[in-house]
């Protein structure tokens, strides 16, 4: 049977000749067909007989440096997944092995570098560079899905930070980690040590990139808000809003009927859908809002035959609106979707947002006793007779925040009280490829759909809330670890997992 070709890169520096003869015959001398590729920049004299292709990168790469020249492997290699090589690095790893790997949703795959986990190169990677120490990586071996990059634009990614900031601290590995951030599968550990010194003068400079970034490339108002998700996490606030709420005023019990019953209601209400379904649509047309189309667990959607509480993190007001598209992909037609929503989103909102607050099966809270009492009925009325109610447990909205929240227990008392599932739905998102006016990229969002969390018929309705909270928040964790690849961990001093 013919080998499966492998496409190996290698960067040559006019210095590393040896190195790389040396990596090519052993390559050579295996089984498999590699085809070899070297990079390089300005005059190149070959290897002698050695097999290898030699591609010059000069069109795409300013910088003299043979670390940077991996960054154009997307622009020049014709195969869908490829191998990067450091070879002036021990390599230590089978690379057979290495290309069979599988990336899953990722671009690239790559060890952690362990010398960033120290705690000085923990808040270089974090305060200058804007990503966790657990996933950064050693460029040094790099498993690369081609077409992944391309779709990513991780070169144009990397030319925009390049001319924007220079770095002191591995230049071109910390150029990588940003360039492919949120696409990197993590497969192992390495060491590659580093200057902690120079990291601390990153840190230390107002000129350092996530600080010029911010100050010259992105939004004041959105900074503002994150630094404020940042000082709440630190002091353990994690239910109140970072946003100013829009002002409402009280409803009164006899201007509301929760469960749409008249015929001009449901006329409403059906307008309502079919304007939601159009914004949406324009957003995503617009890629003002990107939904990866595989929902993971939908089975778990589709298959549920009684009313239920779904849950939710919620950290856009567009999240709803991937909720209902969540909720038409499991075609549960015969079941309807409420969301719980603030008195004032139902009373202040004007326009168009106004008339879908008011008309798209919402359940606004109230401040008014008897409204409550409305609101409660209804609620329980709804989920006992086999609709779905869409609550957010973390009772707040932090704008792109990532970590599931601490969950408050209303949620839970209703599928307590009313014996129905709850459904818990987590959200995770990625970078995408569109840079938005804010300067943050757009989030692509993915919808992952645990298995429901029934009543336990031996435990009593605070037993049961108590019981599907934590269960919730486990399911909620898990996956936020498993998709980030790293641990759930909050700045807060006063606040345990």
């Amino acid at each position: 049977m013919e080998n499966k070709i492998i496409p190996v890169f290698f960067a040559f520096d006019g210095q590393n000749k040896e190195n790389i003869i040396n990596l090519v015959k052993k390559l050579r001398n295996e089984n498999d067909s590699y085809k070899l590729h070297v990079l390089y920049k300005g005059e190149f004299y070959g290897f002698d007989d050695l097999d290898v292709t030699s591609i010059d990168v000069s069109e795409y790469i300013k910088d003299s440096s043979a670390s940077f020249f991996k960054f154009a492997i997307p622009k020049v290699c014709d195969f869908e997944k490829a191998i990067y090589i450091n070879v002036n690095s021990i390599i230590e790893h089978d690379i057979k092995t290495l290309y069979n790997t599988d990336l899953k949703t990722q671009y690239v795959a790559a060890f952690h570098n362990t010398a960033f986990d120290s705690e000085t190169m923990t808040s270089y990677t974090e305060d200058v560079l804007g990503i966790s120490h657990h996933v950064y990586v050693s460029d040094d071996v790099l498993i690369l899905d081609i077409n992944g990059l391309k779709k990513s634009k991780m070169y144009e990614r990397f030319a925009l930070y390049y001319d924007f900031c220079s770095f002191r601290v591995n230049p071109s590995e910390a150029l990588f980690n940003l360039s492919c951030k949120d696409h990197i599968l993590v497969i192992g550990t390495t060491t590659k040590e580093t200057s902690e010194s120079d990291a601390i003068l990153e840190i230390q400079d107002e000129n350092s990139f996530l600080n010029k970034w911010n100050r010259e490339k992105r939004a004041k108002d959105r900074v503002d808000v994150v630094k404020k998700i940042a000082d709440f996490e630190k002091e353990g606030i994690f239910d109140q809003d970072v946003e100013d709420d829009v002002p409402g005023r009280m409803i009164m019990p006899d201007e509301i009927e929760y469960i749409k019953k008249s015929p001009i209601d449901k006329i409403k209400a059906n307008i309502a859908f079919k304007m939601a379904k159009k914004f949406y649509y324009k957003l995503e047309k617009k890629r003002q809002v990107i939904v990866n189309p595989e929902i993971k667990g939908l089975q778990n959607f589709k298959n549920l035959d009684t009313g239920a509480v779904i849950t939710c993190n919620h950290f856009n007001a567009m999240d709803s609106f991937a909720m209902h598209w969540t909720y038409m992909q499991s075609k549960q037609k015969k079941r309807k979707l409420y969301r719980i929503i603030r008195e004032g989103n139902y009373t202040s909102f004007p326009g168009f947002y106004g008339f879908l607050m008011r008309n798209f099966y919402t359940l606004p809270l109230s401040s008014n006793h008897k409204t409550m009492k409305k609101f409660m009925d209804a609620t329980n009325t709804l989920l006992k007779t086999g609709h779905f109610v869409l609550i957010y447990p973390e009772q707040s909205m932090w704008w792109n925040y990532r970590k599931p929240k601490p969950l408050k227990p209303g949620a839970f008392s209703f599928a307590s009280k009313n014996q129905v599932p709850v459904l818990p739905i987590f959200i995770t998102m990625k970078d995408s490829d569109v840079l938005g006016e804010d300067g943050y990229y757009v989030q692509e969002y993915t919808i992952h759909i645990g298995e429901p969390i029934k009543p336990n018929p031996e435990f009593n309705v605070r037993e049961n809330t108590e019981y599907m909270l934590k269960e919730n928040e486990r399911i909620w964790q898990e996956i936020y670890e498993k998709e980030y690849q790293i641990p759930l961990e909050y700045t807060s001093e006063t606040f345990e997992i």
